[in-house]
């Protein structure tokens, strides 16, 4: 008997560790990469927007030399509201499933009136003026290209809806498979139920040795700095995003290791200091 019991302990020893590990790590990513409104606050607080529009506007210094024009008309033409709208706006279509377009009414507007006045009246011929509608054509795909407006919107939303639903589900499952382990190594200690606090110390203890570990050796393997994706300010963002996870990740597997480790020692304590009582009586 008490074998089985020593088996079905440390089995639930086992799924409260694992649940738990998979449980800090659902709550982590829908929290962070899967929450719209952290998203925008990382916007923010990577200057995300100011970047992007020096990307912008340098992706515009590409086709100036090829229409002949002032390199002044690209000058103002797109302003950081509009970017924090149309970042909105592509946010929006990924975490909500809208299916918006980024208006760029105001982008040609302000390029046709700087390009009128760079001109001063000069009288075009057709050939000119399909150039010049050319141009401002490219530079409204530019801004769509470098604001990283595409069609796939909508199946990135369908990716992120199914990953907050299985998140969902897990976050249950281990809830439910955490709750159920310690039930039952209640029951396998119900001699000597303080050994329980070890047992589950040592579940919370393993998972926070568990994302130490990893921290660690992502850190070793992976140059976060170095990454690179479509440009600057994505990546700068991104990092931040990545740094962020492995942080919360990092400070939850340190609170887990020492309230474990906690656990364990009062546990081991109490019971040893019951049973020094129980030999001398």
């Amino acid at each position: 008997m008490k074998i089985v019991l020593n088996i079905i302990k440390y089995i639930s020893i086992t799924v409260f560790t694992c649940c738990m590990i998979v449980l800090i790590l659902a709550n982590v990513v829908s929290s962070t990469i899967l929450n719209k409104q952290y998203i925008i606050g990382k916007l923010e607080e990577t200057n995300y927007y100011e970047e992007i529009k020096t990307e912008i506007e340098n992706s515009f210094e590409n086709y100036i030399g090829q229409s002949g024009l002032d390199e002044n008309v690209i000058k103002d033409i797109v302003s950081i509201d509009k970017i924090k709208e149309d970042t909105n706006t592509i946010i929006s279509n990924i975490y909500d499933g809208n299916s918006i377009s980024v208006d760029t009414t105001t982008i040609e507007t302000n390029l046709k009136n700087n390009i009128n006045n760079s001109l001063n009246g000069q009288k075009l011929t057709i050939t000119q003026q399909k150039a010049i509608e050319e141009y401002i054509n490219k530079i409204v795909e530019q801004y769509k290209d470098t604001m990283s407006h595409t069609n796939y919107e909508s199946a990135i939303y369908n990716y992120i809806n199914k990953a907050n639903q299985s998140i969902g589900q897990i976050k249950k499952a281990c809830i439910i498979g955490i709750a159920v382990s310690v039930i039952l190594i209640f029951v396998c200690n119900y001699k000597t139920i303080v050994k329980s606090a070890s047992s589950i110390g040592i579940s919370l203890a393993s998972s926070g040795i568990f994302y130490i570990v990893v921290n660690i050796y992502i850190g070793m393997k992976i140059k976060v700095a170095n990454i690179a994706i479509l440009n600057d300010a994505i990546s700068n963002t991104l990092k931040n995003i990545i740094n962020d996870v492995l942080s919360n990740l990092l400070n939850s597997g340190i609170i887990l290791f020492i309230i474990g480790l906690i656990l364990v020692l009062l546990g081991n304590i109490i019971f040893y200091k019951n049973k020094a009582k129980e030999g001398k009586e």
